[in-house]
C-alpha cells in the first residue's frame, strides 16, 4: 500500500470508531496502539499543549468520555468526513453532532492533523474544535457552567478576558511533496500565510484571496457563516484588508505564526495561530485551521475554515 492511501486509512479508521459508536455502545479501533510510533506526541493546545500519552489509555479514556456524553446526548457521533492526505500524513474534519435529552442538537466541527514515519505509524496527532458549537455541547453534556468547560470567567462575555497563552512547539518540516499539484497547492498555503504572518508589519495584506488563486464560482464553508457559493468579481483581499486594519487599532501586530501544511494533489490543509499582543498589552491568540479543494488548473474550488473554541470568541469580543 502506497503511503497516502496507507495514511488515509487511518483517518477512516478513526471515522468508522467515531460514527458507529453509538450503534456498537463503545468506540473500536480508536488510538489504537497498532497505529501509532513509541513516543509519539499528542497536541492539543488547550489540553496541555504536547504530550507523550500511552494509546491504550488515550483510547480507554475517549471511549469513557463518549458513554459519559451519551447519558445526555444519546447519538453523539461524528459524520460528514473529508480527508486531506498525503505521504507524510493526513488532516481531515468531521462534524461532531448529537441531539440532546433537552430536545436540541449540539454540533460543531472538528478538525485533526496526524503526522506518520516511514513504517506508516502516527508520530504526532494535533486535533482542534470549532468555537461555534463545541463549549455549549459540552456544557450540556457534562452539565457544567459554560466557563467551566472553557476554563475562562465570562467566557465570550465584556470584558473579553483572554485565555491563558499556549506553547506549541513546531514539529520538523515534513519532505517536499512529491507530486506536481501538491507542490503547487503548498505553494499556495505558503504564499497565504507569508501574507499574513508579515501583513502587520507591511501595513497591509499582499497574498491571500488573490483572485488568480479562485475558480469563477467556488465555495466558502465554516462552522460560523455555514455554506455560501461566492462570486469570483468580488474583491476578497481588499476585504480581508479593511477588516485587518480595524483589528490593528484594537491589536497592532495581529497575525499568523506557528504554520504547518499538509498538502495534496487536490487541494491543502493547514493550521496557524492567529493572534498578538493588544494596546492595553494583553496577548489574544487562537488557532485557525484552513482547508482547501483546487481543480485541475489549481484554482480554488472550496474553501473551509474553522476558528478555535477558547481563544476566537475572546479576541473577536475585544477587538
Amino acid at each position: 500500500m502506497n503511503p497516502t492511501a496507507r495514511n488515509l486509512k487511518i483517518a477512516q479508521k478513526f471515522y468508522s470508531g467515531y460514527h458507529g459508536a453509538v450503534q456498537r455502545g463503545g468506540l473500536v479501533g480508536v488510538f489504537d496502539p497498532v497505529d501509532f510510533a513509541d513516543g509519539w506526541v499528542f497536541c492539543s493546545p488547550y489540553l496541555g499543549g504536547e504530550m507523550t500519552p500511552d494509546a491504550q489509555e488515550l483510547a480507554a479514556g475517549a471511549d469513557a468520555n463518549h458513554k459519559t456524553i451519551w447519558k445526555r446526548i444519546p447519538d453523539y457521533r461524528m459524520d460528514q468526513f473529508a480527508a486531506w492526505p498525503n505521504e507524510e500524513g493526513c488532516a481531515w474534519r468531521w462534524l461532531v453532532n448529537g441531539h440532546g435529552l433537552d430536545g436540541r442538537r449540539y454540533a460543531f466541527w472538528e478538525t485533526l492533523f496526524i503526522r506518520t514515519d516511514e513504517r506508516g505509524k502516527v508520530t504526532r496527532f494535533e486535533f482542534f474544535d470549532d468555537w461555534h458549537g463545541f463549549p455549549q455541547a459540552l456544557a450540556y453534556a457534562y452539565d457544567v457552567p459554560l466557563d467551566t468547560v472553557t476554563g475562562t470567567e465570562g467566557y465570550g462575555q465584556p470584558p473579553f478576558r483572554a485565555p491563558t497563552p499556549t506553547v506549541f512547539t513546531e514539529p520538523p518540516a515534513p519532505a517536499p511533496p512529491r507530486g506536481t499539484s501538491a507542490a503547487r497547492n503548498l505553494a499556495l498555503a505558503e504564499r497565504w500565510y507569508d501574507g499574513y504572518h508579515h501583513m502587520a508589519e507591511r501595513g497591509h495584506l499582499v497574498g491571500p484571496f488573490d483572485p488568480a488563486d479562485f475558480a469563477p464560482q467556488w465555495v466558502m464553508c465554516s462552522g460560523w457563516g455555514g455554506e455560501h457559493v461566492m462570486s469570483g468579481d468580488v474583491d476578497w483581499a481588499a476585504v480581508g484588508e479593511r477588516e485587518h486594519r480595524k483589528i490593528w487599532q484594537r491589536i497592532p501586530d495581529y497575525g499568523m505564526d506557528q504554520f504547518a501544511a499538509w498538502p495534496t494533489e487536490d487541494g491543502c490543509a493547514w493550521r496557524w495561530r492567529v493572534g498578538g499582543t493588544s494596546v492595553e498589552g494583553t496577548e489574544y491568540a487562537f488557532w485557525e485551521q484552513v482547508f482547501v479543494r483546487t481543480n485541475d488548473a489549481g484554482k480554488i474550488i472550496r474553501l473551509e475554515f474553522f476558528d478555535d473554541w477558547k481563544g476566537f470568541p475572546q479576541t473577536l469580543g475585544h477587538v
